[in-house]
């Protein structure tokens, strides 16, 4: 009874581990008109001026094989809201979403231009909806 137990846990804690390992993973670096780049990370604020243009580097890297959802399915919301160029009223105007290249296997970046139009507290998330775990995250943002 014993053993079972053990060997019950063993195969829970490989399956949480493996659901884990096989997420997608991204990072983000915020880079201002100066060329000052921030890191963009989940419960770490970040703070932008208020009327000024951004860069936001996005780099993608699959943790798994043959990944099915390919990075173009990436979805920002701002406000929950899909955050596109024609949205003008959101209060991050995006001015260009670039497309993705692959820099190595299973890389990919992509370059996002913005201009922080509005003052206030602002979530972005992040979503990849993938069988083999995806991404979801949210980063807030401070526009003074």
């Amino acid at each position: 009874m014993k053993r079972m137990i053990i060997t019950a846990m063993v195969i829970i804690t490989a399956a949480f581990i493996g659901t884990e390992v096989l997420a997608c993973e991204m990072h983000f670096t915020v880079v201002s008109k100066d060329g000052e780049a921030v890191e963009l990370r989940p419960g770490k604020e970040l703070k932008l001026g208020l009327g000024e243009t951004y860069t936001m580097r996005v780099e993608f890297t699959e943790d798994h094989n043959n990944c099915s959802t390919p990075p173009d399915r990436t979805v920002y919301l701002l406000e929950d809201e899909k955050w596109k160029p024609e949205k003008d009223y959101l209060p991050l105007f995006l001015k260009e979403e670039g497309g993705w290249e692959e820099v190595s296997p299973g890389t990919w970046e992509q370059k996002i231009i913005f201009i922080a139009q509005e003052e206030g507290r602002i979530e972005l998330e992040v979503v990849r909806d993938c069988p083999k775990g995806g991404y979801n995250e949210t980063f807030e943002i401070r526009v003074k």
